[in-house]
This record gives structure tokens, sequence and C-alpha cells, in this order.
């Protein structure tokens, strides 16, 4: 089971699509099982694309847009034979002109989708509006996620929104492998927060049992929602919800071997 996933921080720093080539590379070269995209974002006013290919909708009120960035990402994958189904579901506006969402391609069909409300708020005006997406194949469960930092203040949005996604797997859990992906926003070595509320409770984190790690934080200091922080962190994780050996942990797309697509890198896990 080959899995990545990526904060796309789509189309934010470049309408140049020519910029993502080697994330269309290196799905190709490995033909990855799941992928789960967050930031995944499309021109609110955009033309509408009408029964794109492979797309399972989870809802009608937002439709896909021609530049919808997992719609783009299909399409030139299909263009070099690689076929996948997918899903995305809209969030909320981002940056006053897009459709900001959350997406997953399977490579396997899909048997099952559907978005699940995380947050307090369902204002699609509002940046704290967060949503999740669970897909099932024959053979395994996928969630992507972009969840809200911890707050040690007020009232805390991290809890309610992973709560959220334990009740949404509930049902799941024992019939078949979970993996829940994605932008996190907490950091691995930050004590008694996120982190350790996900891994205290039996979800295990590829990172800390692969036999072969390349890389580890997955965003640079001070990025977007991140201002003021002085050094790399590890705020991207692909956990599953039990033990199973991990052949092999890698960071993608951090400008070393492959270059930088987002202002996060990608996190690719092996598992045997």
């Amino acid at each position: 089971m080959k899995l990545l996933t990526l904060n796309a921080y789509s189309w934010i720093d470049t309408d140049d699509d020519s910029v993502y080539a080697p994330l269309i590379t290196d799905i190709l070269e490995n033909e990855y099982d799941a992928i789960a995209l967050q930031e995944v974002n499309q021109l609110s006013n955009g033309p509408v694309i009408n029964e794109p290919e492979g797309y399972h909708a989870t809802q009608n009120e937002i439709p896909i847009k021609e530049n919808n960035f997992a719609y783009f990402l299909v399409q030139a994958l299909a263009e070099k034979g690689l076929a996948y189904q997918w899903s995305w579901v809209p969030c909320h506006v981002g940056y006053d002109v897009y459709d900001e969402g959350i997406a997953l391609l399977s490579k396997a069909p899909i048997q099952s989708v559907e978005h699940v409300q995380l947050s307090a708020s369902n204002d699609f005006e509002s940046i704290h509006t967060r949503r999740a997406l669970v897909l099932e194949t024959e053979s395994a469960a996928f969630v992507s996620v972009h969840l809200s930092w911890w707050k040690e203040e007020e009232e805390n949005p991290f809890l309610r929104e992973w709560a959220s996604v334990e009740t949404a797997v509930k049902n799941l859990r024992g019939k078949k492998p979970i993996y829940v992906m994605g932008d996190f926003n907490n950091p691995a070595d930050v004590r008694n927060q996120g982190y350790d509320l996900i891994t205290q409770t039996g979800w295990q984190d590829a990172y800390a049992v692969a036999a072969v790690r390349e890389g580890s934080a997955t965003v640079p200091p001070a990025i977007a929602g991140w201002e003021g922080n002085e050094v790399p962190l590890r705020i991207d994780y692909i956990f599953s919800d039990r033990p199973q050996a991990v052949e092999s942990y890698e960071v993608k797309f951090d400008g070393k071997k492959l270059a930088c697509v987002s202002d996060h890198y990608g996190v690719a896990v092996t598992y045997v």
C-alpha cells in the first residue's frame, strides 16, 4: 500500500501549472493507491465542469470548476495513462477568490465517499469551517483532513474536529484498515497537544515505525498560519488505526530530490 498526502496550497503563488510537474511525475512513478490533498482550490467564478471524469460528489451546492486543482491533477495523470477516481468537498472561501477544499484520489474503485462536518462553524465564508472526506474502497478506508491549531485559551477547535473524525470512522474500525492523512497543524514534538491526543488513543504514526525514513519536517519555518515560527515542523501525517509494518517514510517536494510545489512538503508512506 502506497499513500501520499500533500497540503497543495494550490494556485496561491502561481497559475503556472508547470510548477506541479514534479508532483505529476512522482505520482506517475509511484502509482499511489490513495492520495490525500488539502487546500485544493478552484476559482469561485470559474466555468463549471459538467460530469467530470471519475468524480464522486458528496454535495451539490458548489460544482467542480475548470481549474479545480484535483480535477487538473486527475486529468494530467489520465493523459499519461494513470486513472484515478476522486472526490472533493469545498470547506470555505480561500483568499477571497477561491473555493478551498480537500480531496481524495483512489486508484481502486470507490465504494462510498462522504464528507463530514468537523467544526462548529458551517459558514462557507469562515476560514474556521473544517470538513473531512471519508472514502472507502473494497480493502481500505481513507480520510483527508485539514485541522485547526491547538488552542489553550477559549474553546479548543482541534478537540471537536478530531472527535468528529473518530466518530465518522467508528463503524469502520475492525472491518478494514483506516488511514487518516493530511495537515493536522499540530507539531509532533509538542507534548500534551494534538499529536499526543491522536497517538495515545491507538493511532499509529507511520513515521514512528518506518523501517526507512527520508526526511522529517513537512513545513519550513514561517509559512502561512505559522508566522513567526523559526524552525521546520512536522505537522502533516499519515496515521493508521492499527499497528502496521511500514517499509518507508519519505518527505517529498522539499527542494532536495524534488522541487517544492507548495508551502508544505508531501509525505509518502509505503506499508508492507
